[in-house]
């Protein structure tokens, strides 16, 4: 699908009804539970592997100080090492953990319309998908611009931050749909759909995400890991109703008939 056609279909958007969209992300839910609580495991254990992957050498270079060595230098100085270190590995951590939330939420997306067409698995599908080499440099873009998106308007105090999340996560299923379209591109269509669909989506995920957390909390806080990804669903189910999906056409089209 082209940028042109994207924005067109968004222009021409239905609308969208509330209940419906309550109704189909709890049924989808159900297909993607599984799914759902992998993709939480997943980031979970990521994150927690690059942190300690990060800190681990700093930690361990501890044991090869020489501390006389050490009071050589004033309290200042060392404070200002101290800092501009920690400073960069907080960079770095954030900088990877956000590519990998990023691909591994477009994979979780693909996965969910796979299951939503009633399909057990599909050729290169998987959580894996867009962390490769023909994806990894977008994901890094889209990543690092929703980061610049979010900081910026948090400076604005955090009214502006609640309506850049929607367009933000409309990011992460156009690029999903849409890998071969430029990052600008994304970026503009994510803003179109999210500023013309902002209210239903953000209200959609407020109460069945407020609905998850009664649900994972009744079940002892562990249960929120395996029902916090129904968050993701109305998103997805805003972009199917507005944009929509072409891959029997796209099907067809390329066996010719």
């Amino acid at each position: 699908m082209t940028h042109t056609d994207l924005l067109t279909k968004i222009k021409n958007a239905p609308h969208v009804d509330f209940g419906n969209l309550f109704g189909e992300s709890i049924n989808l839910f159900q297909k993607v539970f599984l799914q759902g609580l992998l993709l939480q495991i997943l980031t979970v254990a990521i994150s927690y592997g690059i942190s300690m992957l990060v800190m681990l050498p700093f930690s361990l270079g501890g044991a090869f100080i020489d501390y006389n060595d050490i009071n050589s230098y004033s309290d200042e100085e060392v404070g200002i090492v101290a800092i501009i270190t920690m400073f960069f590995l907080y960079l770095i951590i954030t900088v990877v953990m956000a590519v990998v939330n990023f691909a591994l939420q477009a994979a979780f997306y693909r996965i969910v319309r796979m299951k939503d067409r009633n399909k057990r698995s599909e050729l290169g599908v998987g959580f894996g998908m867009f962390i490769k080499k023909q994806h990894i440099k977008k994901v890094l873009i889209l990543s690092m611009a929703q980061i610049g998106i979010a900081v910026v308007a948090m400076l604005f105090f955090i009214l502006p931050l609640f309506f850049v999340l929607v367009p933000l996560q409309f990011a992460v299923i156009i690029f999903a749909f849409n890998p071969e379209l430029s990052v600008n591109d994304i970026l503009k269509a994510a803003f179109a759909i999210g500023t013309k669909k902002w209210g239903i989506t953000f209200g959609a995920c407020i109460i069945i995400g407020f609905l998850a957390l009664v649900v994972g909390v009744m079940a002892c806080f562990v249960g929120v890991y395996a029902t916090v990804s129904i968050v993701y669903l109305p998103a997805y189910l805003v972009y199917k109703e507005v944009v929509g999906f072409t891959e029997d056409e796209d099907l067809i089209a390329q066996i010719g008939v």
